[in-house]
């Protein structure tokens, strides 16, 4: 069976754009310093210089990860020391010379020694390995985010090397609205991952599935009681044994938003933009607000006439467009301006 999905549109990518997230009047646009991406190391090797506190911070960090871990210092302090006795990484207490970084995908520099630094700078440049330089962003070609640690899942903030300290503040505010389940949820997703697609072999059914899954699963009634035959039991139920149903039917929301910045807007709504497959909205609706929608949402800016308002018959059409959608099994959201 083929399902109609609405197409994307240049609306979505103006609405989505960096210049009109921080509005019309900014004339220069703030652009990454540092991209945010997650760097593959299980297996290979990675590379901490010095031996003190501020490199066992790193250390403490890089073993939570599956990477070959070698530091390089003439003398290591105790928790370092007790690391090397565990076997937990490698040491080596020889002065350092360029050959020590061959094979390496990063490099840690926590030795505070500035000569020490040009010399691994330009020996990790010779070797295109990426350098981070502790405390000095200036010599880094990544940098290391503050850290909301829920593994398997990692929520990581950045603010591109220029207040650390805020980022860890924004840390800390996450650390009381996320709950500590979200691990023991994602773990569950991970292992069920083949025996769900197995049941749902469409690839919408799947996405609204884990949608609900995950909603339900995140409810303080819920924090600790999700399981295998949790998961069992909401698959069935979502799709039965036997059905012939692929794609359940998606939900709509019509909602008036008074709002001017995602911060002030209703929770509800805010999941809802969230989740959906299909934004309609009338002009006014913030941007941050807009963009607060999945990166592969459609996002569709409705014309609302020379009186900046829709007409009854123009919301009665856009309802029955909107249950078209929610039939294929797409989240629908229409949002209107007071």
């Amino acid at each position: 069976m083929t399902y109609y999905r609405a197409p994307q549109n240049k609306q979505q990518h103006k609405t989505a754009s960096p210049e009109n997230l921080y509005g019309p009047e900014t004339e220069t646009r703030e652009t990454f310093p540092f991209f945010p991406a997650f760097v593959h190391v299980t297996g290979k090797k990675v590379i901490v210089l010095g031996g003190g506190e501020v490199a066992a911070g790193k250390l403490r960090l890089l073993l939570r990860s599956q990477a070959d871990i070698t530091v390089i210092a003439p003398e290591l302090c105790t928790d370092i020391a007790t690391m090397v006795d565990t076997g937990a990484i490698r040491w080596e207490a020889a002065p350092f010379v360029d050959t020590m970084l061959n094979g390496a995908v990063m490099i840690f520099d926590a030795a505070d020694d500035m000569h020490l630094t040009r010399r691994v700078k330009v020996a990790a440049k010779r070797r295109n390995i990426l350098l981070n330089v502790v405390d000095k962003t200036e010599h880094c070609d990544f940098i290391v985010p503050a850290i909301l640690d829920r593994a398997p899942v990692m929520v990581t903030i950045s603010t591109g090397g220029c207040a650390p300290a805020l980022a860890r503040i924004i840390r800390q505010r996450l650390e009381t609205t996320l709950p500590a389940s979200m691990s023991q949820l994602a773990s569950l997703a991970r292992s069920a991952r083949r025996r769900v697609a197995a049941h749902l072999p469409d690839g919408v059914a799947r996405q609204r599935f884990w949608t609900h899954f995950f909603q339900n699963g995140l409810q303080d009634t819920h924090l600790t009681q999700s399981t295998p035959q949790d998961l069992d039991a909401a698959l069935t139920r979502f799709v039965p044994q036997g059905s012939s149903a692929t794609v359940p039917g998606g939900q709509i929301l019509h909602a008036d938003v008074a709002a001017d910045n995602a911060f002030d807007l209703a929770h509800g709504i805010a999941r809802a933009i969230e989740t959906s497959d299909i934004i309609f909205h009338m002009p006014g609706i913030a941007p941050d607000i807009l963009g607060l929608a999945r990166r592969d949402a459609t996002v569709i800016e409705l014309d609302s006439g020379d009186g900046g308002n829709m007409d009854d018959d123009a919301r009665e059409r856009l309802k029955h467009q909107a249950a078209f959608f929610a039939r294929q099994g797409s989240n629908i959201t229409c949002l209107y301006r007071n």
